[in-house]
């Protein structure tokens, strides 16, 4: 009588590999257009925190401008202004039409731009950010709600703009870094009061006295981009799943593999489609981070009180209404939690992150543990902790702050 083999040889390793060879054979411009991306956003992202730049911040003063327009009768006209500077956008970056446009107006028109900013030329998506910026500015101060805040946003980047490039430059030696542990500490200031403000500047003072603030913003940015994804990606299937008994019976099994797999192994894969650098990192930190967004978008919609959903229903309201009328606004908070928890393990991948060539502050502890480098180690890890200190408690300033609570 032969013997059975026990137990059967299963080549799951193999099967895993041959799954993902066929997924890069017949995916692999999908794989290289979101690596792209990925790089794209993390660059940006990092390199406006080292080094902002004046239409960058006119670029998202305008946005602050925009906002709230979108809600009054200003949209049209909003919306002209926002698909003409799109339309600018998009065609400089393709034929350079800025440069174009701007070689053929008169030069003192622009001059002042080259003095301050001490340059041969002038940015072309500087001017168009400025365009942005001047039109809604126009625009909200026609609208009489709206004048205020308007003119607080346009003066803060007027202000910015010349004590950045004018003011500073006289005073340090390294004026960028500065203005954006001002612009830091003034969001933590408007969002969390004046001992979140405090405690930024010097914190992040620190970070930049040490030698890690590049290697900070380089972090803070990755975070940030792999908690952005890992959000937009975690709300929808939240919702889903606080809709549908069926979705969230499937989704909690895998959410649990999620959790419970070594951080380690999530960069098998995201190495073998993406390389190394910072796109397996940020990969890695949005399947690893993601988890408790879907749980806590689907707890907070369940806990909603469903006489507050009867009433919506019978006031005519639609299922899209209740949803970002009653329930999404006040299961804010629960999923301002989620969002907390994304964001504080997205920090936590960090040092995993730098492994694989990510760079920031994982890169410097994973040097300082195998140089045996106490000093390095521990001031990239200090640097770990003061940005996730900052950024959990500005989530938890915006939870405070919610619909919810300030009922």
């Amino acid at each position: 009588m032969s013997q059975v083999a026990f137990p059967p040889e299963i080549p799951i390793g193999d099967w895993f590999e041959a799954g993902n060879a066929w997924l890069k054979a017949n995916f692999g411009l999908v794989f290289d257009l979101i690596g792209a991306f990925v790089k794209w956003a993390v660059e940006v992202l990092s390199g406006f925190f080292m080094e902002p730049a004046a239409g960058q911040l006119a670029f998202i003063a305008a946005l602050l401008i925009a906002a709230p327009l979108v809600r009054t009768a200003k949209r049209l006209p909003l919306a002209i202004i926002v698909g003409v500077v799109s339309v600018l956008y998009i065609l400089h970056a393709q034929i350079e039409l800025g440069n174009t446009i701007i070689n053929g107006m008169p030069p003192f028109l622009f001059l002042w731009a080259v003095n301050l900013f001490d340059a041969g030329l002038v940015d072309a998506y500087f001017c168009i950010s400025l365009l942005f910026l001047v039109a809604v500015t126009v625009l909200g101060a026609l609208h009489k709600s709206s004048r205020i805040r308007t003119a607080v946003i346009s003066g803060g980047w007027l202000a910015a703009v010349l004590l950045g490039w004018l003011v500073l430059p006289m005073v340090v030696t390294d004026p960028m870094s500065l203005l954006m542990i001002l612009l830091l500490s003034l969001l933590a200031l408007v969002v969390a009061g004046w001992r979140m403000g405090l405690f930024a500047v010097l914190t992040l003072t620190l970070i930049a006295s040490v030698g890690q603030w590049d290697n900070a913003m380089d972090t803070l940015g990755l975070v940030l981009v792999a908690s952005a994804i890992a959000v937009v990606i975690a709300i929808p299937i939240g919702v889903l799943t606080a809709y549908n008994d069926t979705a969230s019976k499937i989704v909690k099994p895998v959410l649990d593999l999620m959790q419970t797999l070594p951080a380690f192994v999530y960069l098998i894969p995201a190495i073998f489609f993406f390389s190394i650098g910072a796109v397996p990192g940020v990969v890695a930190t949005i399947v690893f981070a993601m988890p408790p967004g879907v749980r806590l978008t689907e707890l907070g919609i369940r806990q909603i009180d469903k006489e507050l959903v009867e009433a919506g229903e019978a006031f005519g309201a639609s299922s899209r209404k209740i949803l970002t009328g009653i329930q999404l606004p006040l299961a804010l908070p629960t999923i301002m939690a989620g969002v907390n928890q994304v964001i504080m393990l997205g920090l936590s991948m960090v040092v995993i992150a730098g492994m694989v060539g990510a760079g920031g502050l994982g890169s410097d502890v994973y040097q300082g543990i195998t140089r045996n480098d106490g000093a390095l180690g521990f001031e990239a890890g200090i640097a770990v902790v003061i940005l996730a200190i900052f950024l959990d408690r500005l989530t938890v300033a915006v939870t405070k702050n919610g619909p919810k609570s300030a009922a």
